[in-house]
């Protein structure tokens, strides 16, 4: 494990300890999302930690930097990913940081708490509670798929009329880290929100999966095969840029 990972793993599990059973709740938009006391306490968290150990680093975080765009060295936070699910007690939602050094990301983490699992990834590759994981391929007719983002309604007409299995869980960290770990065979996300995306797509490159990324549409698989599915089923993509790492 690389030195920044241990250090966003030890951050995320001590801004994890911050959640207790009473919160409070509002509606984030008209749009039927929402936030919580948490999602600002674990973002405000995360930030003072990287500011005392990483003051040249920029910080794209949901709240607090939504607006700021991805660096070449920068941090970015998703303080709670899955609000909605976190807020009515729905077990699927997490925590989760990445950080990209020289225009690359190097390293992420996704903590889902109620789960009991700790994800990250870096140059060594992709791991869950301190065992290494891979993507898993197996024959199409049992592979299973995620879908998460806005106007994700074609994606599941093309799926339900291919009749592919999928799952909408809501949360996007819990897609990646299901298709890193070879529980999905691999995942849409159709929403351009990089810290809903970025911890997770690279979690999988490590994992040995493939990704690819437009605006608003990326794809996460764990072959060739289920990738070209999903671009399928996503809308084709143009001049789309795929990375396929590991065996």
């Amino acid at each position: 494990m690389e030195n920044i990972t241990k250090f966003l793993v030890k951050t995320v599990k001590k801004a994890s300890k911050l959640i207790t059973p009473k919160f409070e709740v509002k509606a984030k938009d008209d749009k039927g999302d929402l936030v919580t006391n948490f999602d600002f306490e674990i973002e405000k968290f995360i930030i003072s930690q990287i500011k005392t150990h990483y003051p040249n680093f920029d910080i794209v975080s949901e709240e607090f930097n939504s607006l700021k765009t991805v660096s070449q060295n920068c941090f970015v936070i998703d303080p709670i990913d899955g609000t909605v699910n976190f807020a009515h007690g729905i077990p699927l939602w997490g925590i989760q940081v990445a950080c990209i050094k020289d225009g690359e990301t190097c390293c992420s983490v996704i903590f889902l708490p109620k789960l009991k699992e700790l994800y990250y990834a870096d140059s060594f590759g992709a791991f869950c509670n301190n065992k290494q994981i891979h993507v898993k391929t197996r024959p199409i007719s049992q592979a299973i798929f995620a879908i998460d983002g806005h106007n994700r309604a074609p994606s599941i007409v093309r799926m339900q009329n291919a009749k592919r299995n999928f799952r909408i869980t809501g949360v996007s960290c819990v897609n990646y880290a299901w298709t890193a770990k070879g529980i999905y065979s691999g995942v849409i996300y159709k929403l351009n929100h990089c810290w809903d995306y970025i911890p997770g797509e690279y979690l999988v490159k490590q994992a040995g999966g493939i990704i690819s990324d437009l605006d608003n549409e990326h794809i996460a698989a764990c072959d060739k095969e289920c990738f070209d599915i999903l671009k399928k089923e996503c809308g084709y993509f143009k001049n789309d840029k795929a990375t396929a790492v590991h065996d």
